[in-house]
């Protein structure tokens, strides 16, 4: 596409870009609102691949699973101790 043309004739400053947008400058707000977005999402997106990675390593972590839930390791420590037992 060709660039817009101001009244003397020159290419304008704010050209179509060969898919037809304009192209903004990095002064335009819309551009700055765009980029402030950008950055707010950056942000919600690491905070929660932090959390998620935190809950999955709580969710992994034996002590904690011992924390909550005693009598079932309890019970299964045992279960496997006479398993292992018995082979023996």
């Amino acid at each position: 596409m060709a660039a817009e043309q101001d009244d003397d004739g020159g290419a304008s400053a704010l050209a179509l870009r060969p898919n037809g947008l304009r192209a903004n400058g990095p002064r335009d707000p819309a551009f700055l609102r765009a980029e402030a977005e950008i950055a707010e999402a950056r942000e919600r997106v690491a905070l929660s691949v932090m959390k998620l990675e935190q809950e999955f390593n709580r969710a992994i972590d034996w002590r904690e699973w011992v924390r909550r839930r005693p009598g079932r390791c309890l019970t299964v420590a045992f279960a496997v101790g006479l398993l292992l037992g018995r082979r023996h």
